[in-house]
C-alpha cells in the first residue's frame, strides 16, 4: 500500500525524448524557450525546469513574474521570459532578478525603463506584436517605434520580437500572421535596427512546422507529450501518470443510491470502491458518472457524484480486488490505457486543463533525469547573437 492519497509519476527521460523531437521538427541551430508555465503543465515547474536546463534549452517561458520567481529562488540562471505581461508592482522583482519582460506598449517600455535606471541593471526586453490572436502585443503599425524606444532606452535590451498564433492548423489565418510578422521584421530592420531573435511558434505550430525561418521556438504541451490538435503526433511520449490507492470497499445490493443527492443507482449487486482524490486533486467534477479508472488492468467506471476529496469507482467486475489496490487514473495498467485526451474529451474540456488542475496534495515523484543543480559539468555558453544557453549535463 502507498503511503499517499494520490500522486503523479513523472518520466523525465520522456520528457528529454520529446525534447529531442521539438529539435528534430524546429531543424538545426534553431533556439529552444521550453514552457513551464503553469507549474510545467501540472508536472512540477522547479524540477521540470532543472531538467530542461540540464539538456541545453536557451531559455523558460513562463506566465508571470512569481512563476519566474519561484525558478530563480530554486537557484535556476538560465533566461526566463514572462511570456505575458505584467504589472507595474512586478517591476522591481523583474528588474533584480534578470527575468526578461514582454512589452506591448511604449509606456510600458518607459516605465520598465525607469526601474532598469533605478536598478542599474540591464533588462532583456521582447517586443510582442499582436499579428491575429487580438490578445496582448502592439499594433503591427507601431511596433517599430516602440522598437525603436526600446533600443534608445538606456539599461534595456531589445533581445526578442515575437507573436502567437491564434490557429496553427488553419493553414489561411496562419498565413496571414506569418505575412504580418514579416512585414514588422523587415520595417524594423529599414529603421536601422537589429533585429533580434524571432519566436512565434508554441506546440502546434512546431508541429505544423509552420514559420521554420525564424529562429526560436517555443514548445508547451507538446514537451509533455501531448499534442495540441490532430494531427496527434506518434513520436511524443506521455510523462505523466497520475495514480490513487482504494482505501474502502463496500458491498451494495441493487437499487442503492451512491453519494451526493443519489445520482447513480445500482443496478446490480456490486462492489463500490472509495478513492482519496476529487476535484481538489484536480479530477474534474464533470467527470461524474462519466469517467473511467484502471484497476488491476480493468477499466472500472466513476459512480455518483465527484466530492472535494473523494470519489467512487465501481469494481463489481474486477477480480481480485482489494484495499490498497493502486489505481491509474491518467496512464496505463495491463493493456488498458486512459489517456489525457480521453479524460478532456468526456469532462467536455481541453487536456491543458485537465493538466494544468492537478493540485497541490498531488504528490510528485521523478524518475531519470536532472531534478536539481548538477554538482559538477553544468556550465553557461556564450552563443553569439543570442540568448546564454547551459550546456548539456553529462
Amino acid at each position: 500500500m502507498q503511503n499517499r492519497r494520490v500522486w503523479a509519476e513523472i518520466d523525465l527521460d520522456a520528457l528529454t525524448s520529446n525534447l529531442d523531437r521539438v529539435r528534430a521538427l524546429a531543424g538545426e541551430g534553431k533556439g529552444v524557450m521550453a514552457i513551464v508555465k503553469a507549474n510545467a503543465y501540472g508536472h512540477g515547474a522547479v524540477p521540470i525546469a532543472w531538467h530542461l536546463a540540464s539538456q541545453g534549452v536557451n531559455a523558460l517561458g513562463v506566465g508571470d513574474s512569481e512563476e519566474a520567481m519561484e525558478l530563480r529562488r530554486a537557484g535556476i540562471s538560465i533566461p526566463i521570459l514572462v511570456l505575458g505581461t505584467i504589472i507595474p508592482g512586478e517591476l522591481s522583482d523583474v528588474v533584480d532578478h534578470d527575468i526578461a519582460v514582454t512589452v506591448h506598449s511604449s509606456e510600458r517600455v518607459r516605465r520598465l525603463g525607469r526601474e532598469a535606471l533605478r536598478a542599474g541593471r540591464p533588462v532583456s526586453v521582447h517586443l510582442k506584436v499582436d499579428t491575429g490572436m487580438g490578445r496582448l502585443g502592439c499594433a503591427p503599425g507601431i511596433a517599430v517605434d516602440i522598437a525603436r524606444l526600446i533600443r534608445a532606452t538606456e539599461f534595456l535590451r531589445f533581445d526578442g520580437l515575437c507573436t502567437h498564433f491564434a490557429s496553427p492548423s488553419d493553414p489561411n489565418m496562419t498565413a496571414i500572421q506569418v505575412r504580418r510578422f514579416e512585414e514588422v521584421s523587415r520595417a524594423i530592420e529599414a529603421a536601422g535596427i537589429p533585429l533580434p531573435p524571432r519566436h512565434a511558434s508554441a506546440s502546434g505550430a512546431v508541429l505544423q512546422q509552420v514559420a521554420p525561418h525564424l529562429e526560436v521556438v517555443r514548445p508547451g504541451i507538446m514537451l509533455y507529450g501531448l499534442s495540441p490538435a490532430p494531427p496527434h503526433d506518434d513520436g511524443l511520449q506521455p510523462v505523466l501518470t497520475l495514480k490513487t490507492q482504494i482505501i474502502f470497499l463496500k458491498d451494495f445490493e441493487a437499487g442503492a443510491p451512491v453519494g451526493y443527492e443519489g445520482t447513480h443507482v445500482t443496478r446490480r449487486r456490486t462492489r463500490v470502491a472509495t478513492l482519496p482524490v476529487g476535484y481538489n486533486d484536480g479530477y474534474p467534477w464533470s467527470l461524474s458518472g462519466k469517467g473511467e479508472v484502471l484497476v488491476r488492468g480493468h477499466r472500472a467506471p466513476v459512480v455518483g457524484r465527484i466530492s472535494m476529496d473523494y470519489l467512487m469507482v465501481d469494481v463489481g467486475r474486477v477480480p481480485g480486488v482489494s484495499v490498497g489496490d493502486e489505481v491509474v487514473l491518467i496512464g496505463a495498467s495491463g493493456d488498458q490505457r486512459v489517456t489525457v485526451k480521453e479524460l478532456a474529451d468526456r469532462a467536455e474540456t481541453i487536456p491543458y486543463e485537465i493538466l494544468t488542475r492537478l493540485g497541490k496534495r498531488v504528490v510528485r515523484t521523478f524518475r531519470g533525469g536532472t531534478t536539481t543543480a548538477p554538482e559538477k559539468g553544468f556550465t553557461v555558453l556564450r552563443r553569439p547573437g543570442f540568448w546564454e544557453s547551459p550546456s548539456p549535463h553529462r
